[in-house]
């Protein structure tokens, strides 16, 4: 009886491994956009470029979560949430462009009418 205690572990064991290899790879297949416009209310659309963003910080840097696939923003940070999508873009993005002293920081070099 042990002895089939042993195997099924093993087995199991190996299962939870390709389990997780296979998810790890179709987390680095996953299709990123070029740019990613939102739509900013009053002050108008903001568009920026996801490829130059991933060139130069990590994706932790922005989804936080890192969830395989990554989620959109507003799918936690909604109106209900402490921190809702547009203060949370606010905050993220403003505070990275002032700390790195670099990409803008003002309301109209970021929205576009």
């Amino acid at each position: 009886m042990k002895k089939y205690i042993v195997v099924a572990s093993v087995f199991m064991g190996l299962a939870l491994v390709f389990f997780y290899i296979g998810n790890h790879i179709s987390a680095q297949e996953q299709t990123r956009p070029e740019s990613v416009t939102h739509e900013g209310g009053s002050f108008g659309k903001v568009t920026w470029s996801h490829s130059g963003h991933t060139a130069s910080v990590g994706c932790k840097e922005c989804h936080h979560m890192a969830e395989s696939p990554v989620q959109k923003c507003n799918s936690c940070h909604t109106a209900d949430a402490t921190l809702d999508a547009k203060a949370a873009y606010h905050k993220n993005c403003i505070d990275c462009h002032k700390a790195k002293e670099q990409g803008p920081t003002g309301c109209m070099d970021c929205h576009k009418k």
